[in-house]
């Protein structure tokens, strides 16, 4: 496996998904493509003019959206709903990839991260003659939003994330889930879970433009106490499984595998995004070390210039 090994990987082949918008309801075509050591993961609109195209996936780049992750490029093009993707990626400890898609917005696909994580085995990865580096935390960080939700980033020897959420539906609750994160981890325990919404908001969200994919094909849906999806649950405790799952992705828009413990109540993108980015902006809150150096730096982690990765 891949995620334990201290060497930086690529996907072996090309790896081909397709499918509709979450939010945007568009048909999507996406190919995952192999890319060299230390390019990250970028994303190219297919859609757009080619000096314009690449989004790269990292913090720096990440901008507020309602009820997804959004990253944007200097020039103002943006990328939607790439959670469940990047969640997948930091699954099976893929490092680097160039991801070319044919709109605005990732597709949904069932609304989990496992067709990506099945995409991925299937071609599988390669390893690249290039150490990986990790970011280590080093003292605590946590943000709160307005609503009360807050999310905390301290320091631990692996990945961590232990969340909580609070829903008034009887059907979703109060649950709570502890992760750790490692080379069978998220395939066991978090790649089925789907994303959820209960059916008294999904009138507003497509009112305001927002899920106008969305189906029992690709959530769950929950109304007063009943799970509407026929079969139920794919997995106990499959809300707040995909709320990890969620966090999960949006860590690793810090754009290299971290060691932290996570701790999260009532989490969302916009809170989990604002944790990475507060942490990114104190260079004294982690260091950044070569996988089998002792060197280690804490200074800010540079990203390569847009331009440049436009060229990749």
């Amino acid at each position: 496996m891949f995620v334990e090994q201290p060497f930086q990987t690529t996907i072996r082949q090309i790896a081909h998904l397709e499918g509709i918008g979450l939010h945007s309801g568009r048909f999507v075509r996406m190919a995952i493509c192999p890319a060299p050591a230390n390019n990250g993961i970028k994303f190219r609109r297919m859609d757009i003019d080619g000096q314009l195209q690449t989004v790269i996936a990292h913090a720096s780049y990440a901008e507020r959206a309602r009820l997804c992750t959004r990253i944007v490029n200097s020039e103002g093009i943006t990328l939607e709903t790439i959670e469940h993707l990047m969640a997948a990626f930091a699954g099976v400890g893929l490092d680097n990839a160039i991801i070319e898609i044919s709109a605005s917005e990732a597709p949904i696909l069932d609304g989990s991260s496992q067709p990506v994580l099945d995409a991925l085995n299937n071609v599988g990865l390669e390893i690249l003659p290039a150490r990986r580096k990790y970011m280590i935390v080093t003292k605590s960080v946590q943000v709160q939003l307005d609503c009360g939700a807050w999310a905390r980033l301290e320091p631990a020897g692996q990945l961590q994330i232990d969340v909580k959420i609070e829903f008034d539906d009887p059907a979703i609750g109060n649950q709570s889930f502890s992760y750790s994160h490692s080379d069978c981890s998220f395939a066991a325990e978090l790649a089925t879970a789907r994303t959820f919404c209960q059916l008294r908001d999904v009138e507003l969200m497509q009112n305001a433009g927002l899920a106008l994919g969305g189906s029992l094909n690709n959530a769950i849906v929950v109304d007063n106490g009943k799970i509407l999806n026929e079969g139920g649950l794919r997995i106990e405790r499959e809300f707040v499984r995909h709320k990890v799952l969620d966090c999960l992705g949006d860590l690793f828009l810090i754009g290299m595998p971290v060691k932290a413990k996570m701790t999260a109540s009532r989490p969302g993108h916009t809170l989990s995004t604002k944790l990475v980015q507060t942490l990114l902006n104190d260079p004294t809150a982690y260091k950044v070390i070569e996988a089998g150096s002792e060197h280690s730096r804490s200074d800010s982690f540079a990203m390569p210039e847009l331009a440049a990765a436009a060229m990749a």
